[in-house]
């Protein structure tokens, strides 16, 4: 008996040691993927991450390699020096907001817009105690983006809607959320747009919300995966792969019965507490809000909707350039997504 136990623990552990051989060399060949990134603990990371740290990039045979571009914070040197890597090929995807995806189809940059990373994102228009209503802004500081970011315009779409103006108000442009948080909590601002989790420094203090941004006007399209057009020609496949990937992502997001693990990889992701991560991703899991594509897929009318919006603040010039011309659809075709 003691012999027949004694074959089985050797075959068992031979058993194992192979295995073990074989997952080793699953590794070693997995493709190497990667991903430009110029923000840092942003919740825009979680479709990436959940598809990283789920195994769904593993299991198309992928590994992520992220490469941060963060070395000054001026993002149009950063957003320059990622999209030259990109050409180059030193990486092989990356997420920008649509506005400079429209900009490089107006310039021929060779980018190809290939699934969508968020379609509404969740930003607040607050305002300090002081202030009740729209109305009262009128010959206040409002701390904004640049004109040309789509939250700047989305903010003008709102403050039209009650009958304002830029004369109306004073408008600072500032870069980031943590200082527009900054200028707001010095008194020197009285309203201002701010993501999560920055907003909640200032509900602690007081502010309020006076609007989402996603309120203003129909559906647009936020953030978008790009690769470089020659590159995804020449790496058709690992393309196809990355986007299974992202839609499984999606999913798992989205369903659920992942919530708990979903709350701890946007936890590490953001840097927060379960406590914010959860404050959060309700906005995401309510479909009201319409915060991220069920599948990765790129909403051409939220595309549509975008340009047409820079367009109405003259940012990108008539004839309109079309939606189709900026991104690729075909790898999501043959990926599955819809």
């Amino acid at each position: 008996m003691r012999g027949i136990f004694c074959r089985l623990a050797a075959a068992a552990i031979a058993a194992v040691t192979v295995s073990g051989l074989k997952n080793s060399a699953s590794a070693a060949e997995l493709t190497t993927l990667r991903f430009g990134v110029d923000t840092e603990h942003n919740i825009n990371g979680l479709a990436l991450a959940v598809a990283d740290r789920e195994g769904f990039l593993a299991r198309e045979g992928l590994k992520l390699q992220q490469t941060p571009f963060l070395a000054t914070k001026d993002r149009d040197r950063n957003r320059t020096a990622l999209m030259a890597a990109l050409k180059k090929g030193d990486v092989n995807f990356t997420r920008v907001q649509t506005p400079f995806l429209i900009e490089g189809a107006v310039n021929k940059t060779g980018i190809a817009g290939i699934s969508a990373v968020v379609d509404n994102p969740v930003y607040f228009l607050v305002a300090s105690p002081k202030i009740k209503s729209f109305a009262d802004l009128k010959g206040r500081v409002i701390s904004e983006p640049r004109l040309g970011d789509i939250l700047s315009l989305t903010a003008r779409e709102l403050l039209a809607e009650h009958g304002l103006g830029p004369q109306n108000v004073t408008i600072l442009e500032i870069a980031g959320s943590g200082p527009r948080v900054d200028c707001m909590l010095s008194g020197k601002c009285d309203a201002g747009t701010v993501d999560q989790p920055a907003v909640y420094k200032l509900f602690d203090a007081g502010f309020h919300t006076l609007a989402l941004h996603s309120e203003a006007g129909p559906p647009l399209l936020d953030v978008v995966d790009v690769v470089d057009r020659d590159w995804g020609a020449s790496h058709r496949d690992t393309v196809v792969k990355y986007l299974r990937a992202s839609a499984e992502a999606m999913r798992f997001i989205h369903d659920p019965k992942n919530r708990d693990a979903v709350v701890k990889v946007a936890m590490a992701v953001t840097a927060q507490p379960e406590k914010q991560a959860r404050q959060m991703l309700d906005y995401f899991w309510d479909p009201k809000y319409r915060v991220l594509p069920q599948d990765a897929e790129i909403d051409m009318n939220g595309l549509t909707a975008t340009i047409q919006l820079l367009a109405k603040y003259g940012f990108v010039k008539q004839p309109l350039p079309q939606a189709s011309e900026m991104v690729d659809l075909s790898y999501a075709k043959e990926a599955g997504i819809r």
